[in-house]
């Protein structure tokens, strides 16, 4: 598996690398977010830009991108607008979106790049191409809020990003049972052995936290923790995270 370099950091290698999210619903709050952040361990922060009351006005969204940016000059940052669709909190169409995705990969404020998968082939695709033209890396993602695929599906999935250009294939599922868990994790390691890039899956909820922790035995190179308000369920805190993957590291 390659590994992807990302600042200061390499996705791949080590420890899984902790993201922590930002999330907020105007300047003020995204401000008091990044302060909230002083004396926390993680390694990429997460700009979650749809829970911006404005995240429909994509001059607004920039001008957050880019103070964060400024406040985080050295961070590893995530740049992630999750539609409604996928569980996100702007509902928008897909010329919206890929308008705004773009923008962003142009701006160059953003090290890596979040591409929902199913927004389709083509403008994706094209997506991954200019991320990868401005030496951003391209996440591709998909969300299931509502139950465990079965486990072609999460492997077929997982490849359809490596084989759209991925630099990094994600996916997060809910589970309806401690067997959901562990289809998501075995999933993981089958694609694991084979995967060119740097896959991150997750379990989300309570019944999935394990996933959270344990995912580096199976393959997952990145976790997400809360610092404050956490951008989906079952997050723990980051600095817990970090204690827990220490020891099973």
């Amino acid at each position: 598996m390659n590994t992807v370099t990302i600042r200061n950091i390499e996705l791949g290698a080590g420890l899984p690398k902790i993201a922590v999210p930002l999330v907020a619903e105007d300047a003020d709050g995204l401000m008091q977010a990044v302060a909230a952040l002083q004396g926390v361990g993680f390694d990429i922060v997460e700009f979650r830009a749809d829970f911006l009351k404005q995240a429909a006005d994509a001059d607004y969204v920039l001008a957050q991108t880019a103070a964060v940016r400024a406040a985080l000059p050295g961070t590893p940052l995530l740049f992630t607008f999750r539609r409604a669709a996928e569980g996100g909190a702007c509902p928008c169409g897909d010329d919206y979106y890929f308008a705004l995705v773009n923008r962003v990969i142009e701006s160059g404020l953003a090290d890596i790049i979040d591409i929902e998968l199913f927004a389709g082939d083509e403008a994706v695709g094209a997506a991954v191409k200019a991320a990868r033209a401005k030496g951003i890396a391209a996440l591709l993602c998909n969300h299931d809020f509502d139950k465990t695929p079965p486990k072609a599906e999460i492997t077929g999935r997982l490849k359809k990003m490596e084989a759209l250009g991925a630099d990094i294939c994600k996916i997060a599922v809910m589970p309806q049972s401690a067997a959901d868990v562990v289809t998501l994790l075995d999933a993981t390691q089958e694609v694991f052995q084979t995967a060119s890039q740097p896959i991150v899956t997750m379990s989300m909820g309570k019944l999935g936290v394990i996933s959270r922790l344990a995912g580096q035995t199976f393959g997952s190179v990145m976790t997400f923790g809360a610092v404050g308000k956490a951008s989906a369920p079952g997050q723990i805190g980051a600095d817990d995270l970090r204690g827990i993957l220490e020891i099973l590291g």
